[in-house]
């Protein structure tokens, strides 16, 4: 996603659009999403330097760890950069210096591209370990029925 700072104003504004997780980087090996990523960011100028607070809503299909059933989840996220504008942009840093920036996404003063951090704030934000529901029973380790279906047939044979 790509902000035109000659557009942009000093001061505070905001931007709502709908983008594809492709657009920014986002592959389906990572995450399986359902329609667009809706996004509302909210920009502080001042100068040179942008501040960003932004908020994500998609949706993901997932695959629960303990029942493997698939399942649409509702991916309601955070994520915040701070940019500066690069004083030189002919001579190009170290990488490590760059690793080491604290944090600071700069920009050549005329477009910001955030779809970096974009990306990261989906794929950081899916649970490791997706539940389908909080008491999901999973799957009988002897059988492998599901067992929020009922009983399995262990537990059946167990009891009769």
């Amino acid at each position: 996603m790509k902000i035109d700072l000659r557009e942009l104003a000093q001061g505070q504004s905001r931007l709502d659009m709908e983008i594809t997780g492709a657009s920014v980087g986002v592959t389906p090996s990572e995450v399986s999403l359902e329609g667009p990523l809706s996004l509302s960011l909210h920009l502080d100028r001042r100068g040179e330097e942008i501040w960003i607070r932004g908020h994500i809503h998609a949706i993901a299909l997932q695959q629960c760890s303990r029942c493997l059933v698939d399942f649409s989840q509702i991916l309601a996220l955070d994520f915040e950069v701070f940019c500066a504008r690069v004083q030189n942009p002919r001579v190009e840093s170290h990488p490590a210096l760059d690793e080491e920036d604290g944090g600071v996404h700069m920009h050549d003063g005329k477009v910001l591209s955030i779809d970096g951090e974009i990306r990261e704030a989906v794929i950081l934000g899916l649970p490791m370990r997706p539940l389908c529901k909080e008491d999901c029973a999973g799957l009988c380790p002897r059988c492998g029925e599901d067992r929020n279906l009922g009983p399995c047939r262990c537990a059946r044979a167990a009891e009769g």
